[in-house]
C-alpha cells in the first residue's frame, strides 16, 4: 500500500521569498549617496537663490532651466532611496538611469556655472562655486553609480 512512499519522500516547500515593503529608512540620509544628494539639492537651491539675485537674464534661464530639472529628479530619487522603492522595484535599472542622469547634470552644470562666472559680478561668482560643489557631487554619484552597474550591485 505505501511501497513507493520510501523512494520518493516528499520534498520540503521552499519558503516564499520575503515581501518587499515600502518603509521610512533615516539610514539613507547618512550614506555617502544620500549626503551627495543632500548637497546637490542644496547646492541647486543655493545657485538658483544668487542666480536671481544677479540681473544676468539670459544666465538666469538656463540655471532656471536646470535647476527645476535637477531637483526635480534628484528629490524624486531620495525619496525613492529613502522610502525603498529602489528596493521593491529591483527590476529597473536604477544604476544606469542615475549615471546616465548625474553625467548629463555634472556636463550641464559645467556649462552654466561658467556661463555665470563669466558675469563678473559676485552673485556670478557664487554661482560659479555652487555650481562647482554640483558639478563634484554629480560627478562623483555618476562614478559611484557607474561602479555599482558594472559590478552587478543592487540599487540599494
Amino acid at each position: 500500500m505505501f511501497d513507493h512512499f520510501t523512494q520518493n519522500p516528499p520534498v520540503a516547500a521552499e519558503p516564499p521569498p520575503p515581501r518587499k515593503v515600502l518603509r521610512f529608512d533615516k539610514g539613507y540620509w547618512k550614506t555617502m549617496p544620500g549626503i551627495l544628494k543632500i548637497v546637490e539639492v542644496v547646492s541647486n537651491m543655493v545657485g538658483f537663490i544668487c542666480i536671481k539675485i544677479s540681473f544676468a537674464w539670459l544666465s538666469a534661464i538656463f540655471y532656471n532651466i536646470l535647476y527645476w530639472v535637477g531637483n526635480i529628479i534628484t528629490v524624486f530619487l531620495f525619496l525613492m532611496y529613502t522610502f525603498h522603492f529602489v528596493e521593491k522595484y529591483d527590476r529597473w535599472p536604477w544604476h544606469k538611469f542615475e549615471f546616465f542622469f548625474c553625467s548629463a547634470m555634472s556636463l550641464a552644470y559645467i556649462g552654466t556655472s561658467i556661463f555665470a562666472t563669466t558675469l563678473g559680478e559676485s552673485a556670478g561668482y557664487a554661482v560659479g562655486f555652487f555650481g562647482l560643489c554640483a558639478i563634484i557631487a554629480y560627478g562623483l554619484d555618476a562614478y559611484l553609480k557607474y561602479k555599482g552597474w558594472r559590478r552587478g550591485l543592487p540599487a540599494q
